[in-house]
C-alpha cells in the first residue's frame, strides 16, 4: 500500500483528518514514532513520514515556536520604529549639563532606530539601540527620582544631603 492509502484507511477508522489525528498522538499524547505506529497500526517510517510533513516532532515544533516569538519580536521593533527617528537640530552644543546629555542620547538613540529601521535589524550598528533606549530609561528615572530612592533603599550607608 502507498502513504495515500494507509492515510485512506486511517482516517475513515478514526473518522478524522490524519493531522487531527497526528495532533493528538504527537502533541497532545506526547507518543514516540514505534507506539504511534502500534496505536495507527501502520509501519514505524509511515509514522514518522506522517510526523515529519505535519511538523509534530519535537525538534519541529520547537523551532517553530522559537520562529513564531522571532516574528513577534520583528513585529515590536516595527513598532518600536514609530519612535523618533528624524534627529532634531542641538539646543546644548556649548554646555556640559543633564539636559545638554539627555539631548545627546535622545539624538543616538534615534539615529540607531532609523539605522534598525532601514536595515531591518540587520547592520551590526544597530545593535546600540538597546543601549541608548536603556540610557534614557536611566535619565527618566534619575529625573522622576526613583534611582535616589533605589540607591538610599539598597545601601545604608547612602545619605541624604
Amino acid at each position: 500500500m502507498r502513504y495515500t492509502q494507509y492515510k485512506g484507511v486511517v482516517e475513515r477508522e478514526y473518522k478524522k483528518s490524519l493531522r487531527k489525528i497526528m495532533h493528538e498522538l504527537c502533541v497532545v499524547e506526547g507518543l514516540n514514532s514505534v507506539n504511534g505506529a502500534l496505536r495507527l497500526g501502520v509501519a514505524k517510517t509511515i509514522f514518522e513520514y506522517w510526523r515529519n510533513f505535519y511538523r509534530y516532532d519535537d525538534h519541529q515544533r520547537l523551532f517553530d515556536q522559537k520562529v513564531q516569538e522571532l516574528d513577534k519580536m520583528h513585529f515590536l521593533y516595527v513598532n518600536e520604529g514609530k519612535k523618533q527617528t528624524i534627529a532634531k537640530p542641538l539646543q546644548h552644543t556649548d554646555q556640559s549639563s543633564l539636559g545638554g546629555f539627555k539631548e545627546q542620547v535622545e539624538n543616538m538613540a534615534a539615529y540607531y532606530r532609523q539605522v534598525h529601521a532601514e536595515s531591518e535589524g540587520l547592520a551590526v550598528e544597530a545593535s546600540n539601540v538597546q543601549l541608548y533606549e536603556f540610557v534614557e530609561e536611566l535619565i527618566q528615572r534619575y529625573e522622576a527620582g526613583e534611582l535616589l530612592k533605589e540607591i538610599t533603599k539598597k545601601s545604608p550607608n547612602a545619605k541624604k544631603g
